[in-house]
C-alpha cells in the first residue's frame, strides 16, 4: 500500500508540475509577454533531451518511447526549454490519450529547409471534424470530454502551436500509419547542417 500510494503521490506531483509550467507558459502568451531566447542549436539534441526527462514516467506506464532521429538535419535558431515543454505536452498527450499505445515513436526529420518533429500513438486517433481545432485553447476532443478520468486542461497542444509559430512554423495532427495520432510541429532551419548517421535510441533503457 506504501508503494502504491508513493506512486500516486509521485504521478500527481508530477501532473500537478507539469501543469502549472503549462499555465505559467500560457498566462505569458496571453500577455504578450512571452518572448522565447533562440540561440543557434541542434533540434534532435533538444528532442532527446526532453525525452530522457520523461522516460521515468512512460516506463511505470508501461510504454516505450523510441527516438528516430534522420542525418543531416539543418541548424535551427531555437529556445531549448521551449522545444522541450513542446515535446513533453505531445508525449504527455500520447500517454493520457492515445488508449493502448505501447509504443510512443518520436522522430525528427527534414522537411525542406525545416526540421520536423512528430510524435506517434498507437490509439484511437483524432476525428477529421477535430484536427483543425485541437490545437485552439482550452479545446477537449468530445472523446476526451465523454472520458472523465483522462484529465487536461486544454492548453497543452495551444502551446505547442505557440511554441512552433514562434520558431518559425506550424503544428498539426494526422492520421498515423496503421493507425494513431501523429502530431507534428515543425522548426525553421538554417542554412547549415548537422552531419551524423541517422541514430534509433529507446527510453526508458
Amino acid at each position: 500500500k506504501q508503494k502504491e500510494y508513493l506512486a500516486i503521490i509521485v504521478r500527481e506531483s508530477e501532473r500537478l508540475s507539469a501543469l502549472i509550467e503549462n499555465v505559467l507558459d500560457f498566462a505569458k502568451v496571453e500577455r504578450g509577454r512571452k518572448a522565447y531566447e533562440l540561440a543557434e542549436g541542434d533540434v534532435a539534441r533538444a528532442v532527446a533531451e526532453a525525452i530522457h526527462v520523461y522516460r521515468y514516467r512512460a516506463e511505470r506506464e508501461g510504454v516505450e518511447i523510441e527516438l528516430d532521429v534522420a542525418p543531416d538535419l539543418p541548424v535551427a535558431r531555437l529556445d531549448d526549454r521551449a522545444v522541450g515543454l513542446a515535446v513533453i505536452n505531445l508525449v504527455d498527450n500520447a500517454l493520457k490519450y492515445g488508449g493502448g499505445t505501447k509504443t510512443v515513436t518520436v522522430r525528427v526529420t527534414r522537411r525542406g529547409r525545416d526540421v520536423v518533429v512528430s510524435v506517434i500513438d498507437q490509439g484511437p486517433g483524432v476525428p477529421p471534424e477535430e484536427r483543425h481545432k485541437v490545437f485552439d485553447r482550452f479545446v477537449r476532443g468530445e472523446a476526451t470530454r465523454r472520458e472523465s478520468r483522462v484529465r487536461g486542461s486544454g492548453i497543452g497542444l495551444a502551446l505547442v502551436k505557440h511554441v512552433a509559430e514562434s520558431h518559425g512554423g506550424k503544428a498539426w495532427v494526422e492520421p498515423a500509419p496503421g493507425g494513431g495520432a501523429c502530431f507534428s510541429f515543425t522548426v525553421a532551419g538554417m542554412q547549415k547542417a548537422t552531419a551524423g548517421p541517422r541514430t534509433v535510441a529507446r527510453a526508458p533503457s
